[in-house]
């Protein structure tokens, strides 16, 4: 499996004391312009992620975890579309994906969605966390007030985390959070440079 640049501070906090979610605020709803990403998204809603169509898909199958990918690069930001058969039980065969190179031709398919803004100052898309508001003035004084628990364990130009915890595993991740660790569940990933927002990241967590 093929990981971003900013992936790789999960795989070494993974195995530190602060890997369990416990010490972290957590969320259990985004939406980017009005889509909900805290449950997988009908490859069909997926275009308005991107503020362009169509656009040409890059397909990959991930050895690690199984899963068939799909990717896009626009000059804002960088989307994954990662595809769980369970999600999908009218896809008979797995080759029904490899001649595919558009979210209209996926039509249906659910996927989940990873979303990152390696330049936050370019955010234009209307981020929403309950009633907060993710803009590419984001400061981390506002992050401090929006998430205080999440605020403490930060650091000056690495990524600060907050949990994003799907309906399917709210109930039993509050109750037992040590058994919940990251990289390995669903986060936004906040970096902040002298104050100010400079890269976000919507991460599904990853499998392997």
């Amino acid at each position: 499996m093929k990981y971003s640049l900013a992936l790789i501070p999960f795989i070494l906090i993974s195995h530190s004391a602060q890997a369990s979610i416990a010490p972290y605020d957590y969320i259990s709803s985004i939406k980017v312009n009005g889509i909900e990403l805290a449950s997988p998204v009908p490859a069909s809603q997926a275009n308005a992620l991107l503020n362009r169509t169509p656009t040409q898909l890059k397909y990959e199958y991930s050895e690690c975890t199984g899963n068939t990918e799909f990717s896009a690069q626009t000059k804002e930001k960088y989307l994954k579309f990662e595809i769980f058969s369970e999600d999908n039980p009218q896809v008979k065969n797995d080759q029904f994906y490899k001649n595919k190179n558009s979210f209209s031709q996926l039509g249906q398919t659910k996927g989940n969605i990873w979303l990152e803004w390696d330049q936050a100052n370019k955010i234009t898309d209307k981020i929403q966390i309950g009633q907060k508001t993710i803009t590419a003035q984001y400061s981390f004084q506002q992050f401090k007030k929006d998430f205080p628990k999440s605020a403490k364990l930060a650091e000056n130009n690495l990524p600060a985390y907050v949990i994003l915890l799907p309906p399917s595993v709210l109930k039993s991740a509050l109750k037992t959070p040590e058994d919940y660790d990251l990289p390995y569940i669903g986060n936004l990933a906040f970096t902040f440079k002298n104050g100010k927002l400079v890269k976000f990241l919507i991460n599904q967590g990853i499998a392997c």
